[in-house]
């Protein structure tokens, strides 16, 4: 059944397949469609649509995990309730690898602003970009920043009277025993910090003799009240605010590489001056505009299918806005500490970007029509051109161009190059050159072409030319090199294989377009032709030539033909073996930065798409805010989703147009979307009761289209819209007319044309709460009672405690910690009247002791004989008084002690 449904949708003109035609359309499907054929899109009342994915807290938060973040694209801060509001702050550039967090901020008022309210909502505006506080009708704070810069603001409407004072605090951590996580040059100068504070605000700077010009100053001053500002101590600064209904404070994280001879000082007091100077109306106006603007360039709805859908839609607008509230910096969101966190100056992998996960996070926004950010992560590379030919000169004592896996800012291979996992490893350079080749094909941009993305990928053709060994029979064929970080040293892996296949035709196509290299493209034609087969063993690829080595990773190497290395999926004629890999994957959703969904989604599995996103999240998406608490990624798992669901609704990477082709089977599912396909095509199109309505494309400069037809032999017709003009009617399972620049077309069913269908907005109501996946312990914002199933991961555990996922017998979420040492300890805090500790009891288990509020209460069997037995309340109390309470277990033999979940009475 997965193969029919697979096959129904693909494109088979010129392969060894037979077409096997579409399933009948739904009888009774919806009789409406939101195309606007003047604008060529979905006309969406984008503030309404979007307002219903909204992250809101109905209570107070005092997490910092669990803290809602706002953005302007270059800062962002991560905020939760602690003494007033507190936020972590960060600029993508204001350290290498964005490794250390820029500080504090603090706003406090006496009396507390969160005291005697009787409601409460905190609410993160996707559409605005903002995020707003509000306490009964007297009292708003508002989150927001300044679109084009590094400044953000806290303006503030407090009705109340006998406000008796009102503070703003800025700080740093404890850098003393600062570690060198971002490899930087001189990591004393990263434990130096000044300060300052006069009539114009107070900052404090960190990293000012970084050689590399990296460092900051985060300062504040204020807008709408007098104040004083004064240095508290070496690493904190205080802004003391004469009361007043209505205020703004104005904060910057100031980078030096950002500013006028590096002076990041001077740049902070110019950029706060500045913003003072424009006032906080008209800073909000330009910043919703600017956020306005973003979301109006591509659209996304995948919903019903009992509401699981339109958990996962959230999630791709929430990650989203994520990534692109810090992704527009002159470095990229680096994939643990974006700018976004709440641990300070704690992070892990710092010290270079890991290409195989920086991928997950941008590779999702060409097809959402945001280049722009592409074009950050592709200047990473492209930047550090000559850097990486002279370094691959030195290393490898060829002509070419070699890219390092663990890449730092300026191109350093020093994460690369130490380490077994990374060290042999030769495709990062065909990925770099295909994405930037990818961003010409998505923008037309001719100079791009010619002067960054062909150089790179003629580079890096010569280095690959250079690398492969040729053999008795005249087959080229890679002798030595890692398959990615998870086989080390193997014979002919198939990422290089793959690399070679993908990238010679390229460079050939584009260096006779261009003119140039006519005397390369003999040699890569030659390879092309004589290039070994890809490993098979069992009807399916393997990683390298077998046997196959020692595992050192979690990867599924040989699935990366899928995606993104593009060189198989829907049509190809090595699908099934395709397919066949993918099945027989050996870690399947195995890491944060599992790409399995977008894979499913390439190969035309809808219902494995679908159920992979949810998977996904299930493992990873931990907290209220959408974070993860997995430290080997923050933001991987968010680029993964974007990508699998654009997948599943608009494919385009074999230059085919494919609307829907792994929408999941069921009839409650409702697709739409705007998205941008190659050659500058913006594609829409909705899908209801299994039913495909119509495609339209606007044509942005005039490129050949090619389109499956999603209805298979179905007779279809392509119409002009601005005129009606019929341009073509067929029954073949693919077609291809040309196009005009700026010109809108439908691709329409003769039978059941667009114009059957009434036409209608897209818009929505605002959430007012939590929601939640079904099956899972993920959840988005919080209600105001509190309470519920509380899953093991948000727990606080020692190194001695065990995390397990994928168990399969049935525990909450599929996933427990465990210890098997005396001693070990895990607590978890909470605030309610009641708590319920649940865990497995089996013949392998042992005692724990339950502490709470540090008072010992029970030693806990939870050895059983006979069959295990699953979410089971082990201990439990009531009848506590509402407040934060503390639950302690304390594993007590060499048995198994275990945690599944909490369930809180609020």
């Amino acid at each position: 059944m997965r193969s029919l449904r697979v096959l129904s949708v693909a494109v088979l003109t010129g392969t060894a397949l037979a077409v096997i035609p579409a399933t009948t359309p739904a009888s009774a499907s919806p009789t409406d469609a939101a195309f606007s054929s003047s604008a060529g899109r979905l006309d969406v009342d984008y503030a309404a649509y979007l307002a219903r994915h909204d992250i809101v807290y109905n209570r107070p938060n005092t997490n910092p995990a669990y803290g809602l973040t706002v953005g302007n694209g270059r800062t962002g801060a991560m905020a939760w309730q602690a003494n007033g509001l507190t936020m972590q702050v960060s600029s993508v550039d204001a350290s290498q690898q964005t490794a250390f967090g820029a500080g504090l901020v603090n706003l406090s008022t006496s009396p507390a602003m969160e005291s005697g309210y009787s409601t409460y909502q905190q609410r993160l505006s996707l559409y605005d970009g903002t995020l707003t506080t509000r306490y009964d009708n007297n009292r708003t704070v508002t989150v927001m920043g300044r679109s084009g810069s590094e400044v953000m603001g806290i303006h503030v409407d407090d009705a109340r009277s006998g406000v008796s004072s009102v503070t703003v605090e800025l700080s740093l951590w404890d850098v003393a025993n600062l570690a060198n996580s971002g490899d930087v040059p001189d990591i004393n100068t990263w434990r130096q910090v000044s300060s300052y504070a006069d009539s114009t605000g107070a900052g404090i700077s960190r990293g000012q003799n970084d050689p590399q010009k990296f460092g900051y100053t985060l300062a504040a001053t204020v807008e709408g009240a007098n104040y004083s500002a004064s240095v508290v101590d070496n690493s904190r600064v205080r802004l003391t605010i004469t009361p007043t209904s209505s205020y703004t404070v104005w904060f910057t994280a100031s980078t030096r590489l950002n500013a006028p001879g590096n002076d990041s000082v001077n740049q902070a007091r110019n950029a706060l001056a500045s913003v003072r100077s424009t006032g906080y109306p008209a800073t909000l106006a330009g910043y919703r505009d600017f956020w306005h603007n973003f979301w109006a360039r591509s659209f996304v709805q995948y919903g019903g299918l009992s509401g699981d859908a339109d958990y996962l839609e959230n999630v791709y607008y929430l990650s989203t806005y994520l990534i692109a509230a810090g992704g527009y910096g002159n470095y990229p969101y680096h994939f643990i500490n974006g700018v976004f966190r709440s641990t300070g100056d704690a992070t892990k992998w710092s010290n270079a970007y890991w290409y195989w996960n920086q991928r997950d996070v941008y590779n999702s926004f060409l097809a959402s029509n945001h280049v722009d950010l592409m074009n950050t992560f592709n200047n990473l590379y492209s930047r550090n051109f000559g850097a990486l030919r002279s370094y691959t000169q030195t290393r490898y004592g060829v002509d070419g161009l070699w890219v390092p896996e663990t890449m730092g800012w300026d191109g350093n291979a020093r994460g690369t190059v130490g380490s077994d996992y990374t060290k042999n490893i030769l495709s990062t350079g065909y990925e770099a050159a295909y994405n930037m080749y990818l961003q010409y094909r998505y923008t037309n941009d001719a100079n791009y072409l010619r002067n960054v993305a062909y150089p790179f990928l003629r580079e890096t053709a010569k280095f690959y030319s250079r690398m492969l060994s040729v053999d008795g029979n005249g087959k080229y064929y890679m002798a030595d090199s890692n398959s990615h970080e998870t086989y080390w040293n193997v014979r002919n892996a198939i990422t290089d294989l793959a690399a070679v296949r993908s990238l010679f035709p390229i460079a050939i196509q584009v260096s006779t377009q261009l003119g140039l290299d006519s005397g390369l493209r003999p040699e890569w034609q030659r390879v092309l032709d004589n290039l070994v087969a890809y490993p098979q063993q069992n009807g399916q690829y393997l990683p390298h030539e077998p046997p196959l080595s020692q595992t050192r990773n979690g990867e599924n190497v040989a699935a990366e033909l899928i995606w993104p290395y593009n060189v198989t999926g829907i049509g190809y004629p090595d699908y099934q073996t395709a397919l066949n890999t993918w099945n027989a994957r050996p870690f399947p959703y195995g890491n944060v930065w599992a790409n399995d969904a977008v894979q499913a989604a390439r190969l035309g599995l809808g219902d494995q798409a679908f159920s992979g996103m949810k998977r996904m999240l299930q493992q990873y998406q931990n907290y209220p805010n959408g974070f993860t608490n997995n430290t080997n990624g923050v933001f991987e798992y968010h680029g993964v989703h974007l990508s699998a669901m654009n997948e599943s609704l608009l494919q385009s990477y074999d230059d085919r147009i494919r609307v829907f082709p792994a929408a999941p089977s069921g009839s409650t599912f409702v697709g739409r979307f705007t998205l941008l396909a190659k050659n500058g095509f913006l594609v829409s199109s909705e899908r209801e009761a299994n039913e495909t309505k119509y495609v339209g494309i606007r044509s942005q400069w005039g490129a050949t289209a090619r389109v499956v037809n999603p209805w298979g032999t179905q007779q279809v017709r392509v119409r002009r819209a601005s005129d009606n003009v019929v341009l073509q009617t067929t029954s073949a399972a693919e077609l291809e007319f040309a196009t005009a620049a700026n010109t809108v077309y439908v691709v329409e069913r003769t039978a059941k044309p667009l114009t059957s269908y009434a036409t209608t907005r897209l818009t929505g109501t605002p959430n007012q709460g939590a929601k939640s996946l079904s099956g899972t312990a993920s959840t988005l914002g919080l209600n105001a009672s509190g309470g519920g199933l509380v899953n093991d991961t948000e727990g606080t555990y020692d190194s001695n405690w065990h995390l397990t996922t994928n168990r399969g017998y049935g525990d909450y979420n599929d996933d427990t910690h465990h210890s098997t040492t005396v001693n070990a300890a895990a607590s978890y805090t909470f605030t309610g009247t009641g708590i319920e500790y649940l865990a497995e009891r089996n013949g392998d288990m042992g005692t724990v002791d339950v502490y709470l509020d540090n008072t010992f209460q029970a030693t806990v069997d939870l050895h059983v004989t006979g069959a295990r037995q699953v979410q089971q309340v082990v201990w439990q109390k009531s009848g506590l008084a509402r407040a934060q309470h503390t639950i302690r277990i304390v594993n007590r033999s060499t048995s198994v002690g275990m945690i599944d979940a909490y369930r809180v009475t609020a």
